[in-house]
């Protein structure tokens, strides 16, 4: 189990919550995924266990972390959500649902380490991860202060009902 907490929300009006809000923000995930299926939801349900399993890398998340922090404070932020069970994957069918709104995801554009497949990238369940949307004029200023960090914007959301991801060989 991990379990994970920044502190005492002063203004819950403040929250930010994981729904994608607005046509034309853009979406980043934070973090570099792992080729960690094991004990993964994708892994259950086709009767598979697999030998690496996710790892926590603590220093990192922190710092990781602390700068979301910062993000939301600066009012930078439109939505966010951890990845976590399911993987990416069901991340963004989940912001997607959500906010009833579409998103386009490129998969190429997604930080990995050793992962040539699809698959792995859409379900792996790497822990401190995150998907967060911004509106497209607040890019410099949340880039800066996630500079020290591993992320990258992988696609925006849309006005369509659609989750549209692109995979690493540009099928749709």
């Amino acid at each position: 189990i991990l379990i994970s907490a920044l502190g005492k929300i002063e203004d819950v009006r403040l929250a930010i919550t994981m729904d994608v809000k607005n046509e034309g923000d853009l979406i980043y995930i934070l973090g570099k995924t792992f080729n960690e299926l094991g004990g993964s939801e994708y892994f259950n349900h086709i009767n598979y266990i697999g030998n690496n399993v996710p790892k926590v890398n603590a220093l990192k998340a922190k710092k990781l972390y602390q700068d979301i922090h910062k993000a939301i404070k600066q009012k930078l932020v439109n939505s966010c959500h951890d990845i976590s069970d399911g993987g990416l994957g069901v991340c963004l069918a989940e912001i997607s649902l959500a906010g009833g709104l579409g998103i386009e995801i490129d998969l190429s554009k997604v930080p990995v380490s050793k992962i040539e497949n699809d698959t792995t990238i859409l379900f792996s369940e790497t822990p401190s991860r995150f998907v967060i949307t911004i509106p497209n004029n607040n890019k410099e200023k949340f880039e800066k202060i996630l500079a020290e960090n591993i992320i990258a914007e992988i696609g925006k959301v849309t006005n369509s009902n659609k989750l549209v991801i692109k995979g690493l060989k540009g099928n749709i």
